[in-house]
């Protein structure tokens, strides 16, 4: 594997994240969770996504997913 410049081969077990899609996304299981009276989960969802909100307000687009 050349990884040098502009050779270079990614991991394939390796995801790209889009930080705005995966927001809404966390945003939204938030509203379903909090709603349906599940605090465990919707504070675990408004965490996340106030993780990807941070990372979309800092200029970042993707991030991975291991």
């Amino acid at each position: 594997m050349d990884n040098e410049g502009r050779n270079w081969t990614p991991i394939k077990e390796v995801n790209l994240i889009d930080c705005a899609i995966e927001y809404k996304k966390m945003h939204n299981l938030y509203l379903d969770a909090d709603f349906d009276d599940k605090m465990d989960l919707a504070l675990f969802y408004k965490g996340k996504a106030k993780y990807y909100k941070n990372l979309v307000n800092a200029g970042i687009e993707h991030t991975v997913n291991f």
